[in-house]
């Protein structure tokens, strides 16, 4: 049975719907998921379908009439039916320019690709699909128990997704989330780790990919295929992740969680020092071409009270 999605689209001239509603729902045929698109005209009738229907992805055009200076994408963070939802901004303006809202979002500066905007739709609608936040296991995060929030690692979760779908990475799959030991080697030959910590937590996250994986994405990125990791690439691990961990520094910062600057580790077998009692959980991924894994590694108390 496949899992409905649906998608408001903010448009009054019918351009974005038409540019991704036929493309979406064909590359989405033979996937668990079913994409459902409501248009709306304008910020006002936007208000009025988001108070009676429950929306996964809110795409906008910021040139709509009755947008920005109503009250929709102001309250879209705090509306019962959109708080959840992934939202994907197209504008002429900068990014810089939007409502502060709207500026940790997707963004894509007009004209738009429409495969690029195809795209990072369908990732974003599998990495929903595959569970960002119930296909945790709770076992998983009870290993973690007195790791981090759920929340932190799904933003890091999306933000990895989103990043990788930019750069053309659309088959991400997540696959099943365990337990892991803090003292075991990372999983990957290229990684990225952040320190974090809140009130009740301090630990670390890291974003590890294989071989395959990386070099699938540093080749988009470098607009030329790479097939052997090497000075001339690696250097890019440190932009992606940081890429990736500034996407999901906003909505952490949020939670009261606070992140240092990614450290980038080269080469396999990696070892993050813990101290004895740390819990860990990892998280894999599969692509077209490799696998990557969040990883999330937390202190005992009596590590953070010293």
């Amino acid at each position: 049975m496949k899992l409905r999605k649906n998608i408001l689209i903010v448009d009054n001239n019918c351009e974005l719907e038409q540019l991704v509603k036929e493309p979406l729902l064909k590359q989405l045929k033979d996937s668990g998921v079913s994409p459902v698109v409501i248009r709306a005209k304008d910020g006002a009738e936007a208000a009025i379908k988001s108070e009676n229907q429950k929306f996964d992805m809110v795409l906008i055009d910021t040139e709509v009439p009755r947008l920005m200076d109503g009250g929709f994408v102001y309250g879209l963070h705090s509306y019962k039916n959109t708080q959840d939802a992934d939202l994907i901004v197209v504008s002429h303006r900068e990014a810089a320019d939007l409502p502060e809202n709207l500026q940790n979002c997707k963004f894509f500066k007009k004209p738009v690709s429409p495969a690029e905007l195809i795209n990072a739709m369908i990732t974003v609608l599998n990495a929903q699909h595959h569970g960002v936040v119930k296909d945790i296991p709770a076992t998983a995060a009870a290993a973690a128990k007195h790791a981090v929030d759920v929340r932190v690692i799904n933003a890091v979760i999306k933000a990895t997704t989103n990043v990788l779908g930019q750069f053309g990475v659309t088959s991400v799959k997540m696959e099943k989330a365990g337990p892991k030991s803090p003292h075991d080697p990372l999983m990957g030959e290229v990684s990225s780790v952040v320190d974090i910590k809140s009130e009740s937590f301090q630990g670390f996250l890291c974003v590890s990919f294989d071989k395959g994986s990386y070099l699938e994405v540093v080749s988009t990125m470098l607009m030329e295929e790479q097939t052997e990791l090497n000075a001339d690439n690696q250097d890019a691990v440190g932009e992606i992740n940081n890429i990736i961990f500034g996407n999901a520094k906003a909505e952490i910062t949020n939670f009261g969680v606070q992140m240092t600057v990614p450290k980038v580790l080269l080469g396999a077998n990696q070892i993050v020092p813990c101290s004895q009692g740390s819990a860990g959980m990892m998280i894999p991924f599969s692509t077209a071409k490799g696998k990557f894994y969040i990883t999330v590694c937390a202190l005992p108390v009596a590590a953070k009270a010293a």
